[in-house]
């Protein structure tokens, strides 16, 4: 069967746009490309893209996908035992996760008591240590201090309702992509987003733009916005707020 490339991409939940860099780097290639341009792909190239958006789920870079899935030796169903173990494990830190979210509602509501180890159930030391260390390193321990008070000085309500406007300027991002990262829209919301940054720490323009830099670096924001809002999004993010923080140094 043959599936144009807005059928592909419909189906694997991507840009066109993506495919044609996939395309670019050699990473899916379509089987065949018409004398008007058009390009087609067929049913091995659905279950190659199945098995990127797995890696990618998986956090693996695009050079090692490619590398990995165009050797002559890959075998498929091999893979995807692979993966499924590795999802199992992220399913059982996620119900993990979960359960820590109830039991803090729970507990919030005054319906239940909480012992101050399970407020972290899920998370690794690793992981609280390396955000941590993360950030003491690009901002200083002053900062990572002043941002935790500010952080504690809210309600409850108040936290949930800073992170809910978060949550709706990065999707509202998410669905003017399309039209550019420069595009009078999406810069409304880079400011909205800038703006809702003061409630953690002074978020200068310097600050503002390293973070644009740290959504497009660091693995974990990487696999998060990428899964959660748009394969393209840290790189799309960096370079809106990046274009944000210019036009703003130029005003001064």
């Amino acid at each position: 069967m043959s599936y144009s490339i807005k059928q592909l991409a419909d189906l694997a939940g991507i840009s066109k746009r993506t495919l044609h860099y996939y395309d670019e780097i050699g990473l899916l290639k379509p089987a065949r490309i018409g004398n008007n341009g058009y390009r087609s792909y067929n049913d091995d190239a659905i279950l190659k893209m199945q098995q990127i958006l797995f890696f990618r789920e998986l956090e693996f870079k695009l050079e090692e996908i490619k590398e990995i899935i165009n050797q002559p030796e890959f075998d498929r169903l091999h893979a995807l035992e692979l993966h499924r173990v590795e999802l199992q494990k992220r399913v059982a830190r996620l119900k993990r996760l979960i359960d820590t979210v109830d039991h803090s509602i729970s507990f919030l509501e005054g319906k239940s008591k909480m012992e101050k180890k399970d407020v972290f159930q899920g998370f690794t030391d690793e992981q609280q240590q390396r955000y941590i260390d993360e950030v003491k390193e690009r901002y200083g321990e002053k900062t990572v201090r002043e941002s935790v008070e500010r952080w504690n000085s809210y309600s409850a309500e108040k936290k949930a309702a800073i992170q809910a406007e978060q949550e709706s300027i990065f999707t509202a991002i998410r669905d003017h992509m399309e039209a550019g990262y420069d595009n009078p829209e999406v810069q409304k919301y880079i400011q909205a987003l800038h703006k809702n940054m003061d409630y953690f720490y002074e978020c200068s323009l310097e600050r503002f733009n390293g973070l644009g830099h740290l959504y497009n670096e660091h693995p974990e924001f990487v696999a998060m916005y990428r899964s959660k809002y748009h394969p393209e999004m840290p790189g799309f993010l960096e370079k809106a707020i990046g274009y944000y923080c210019e036009q703003r140094w130029h005003l001064t």
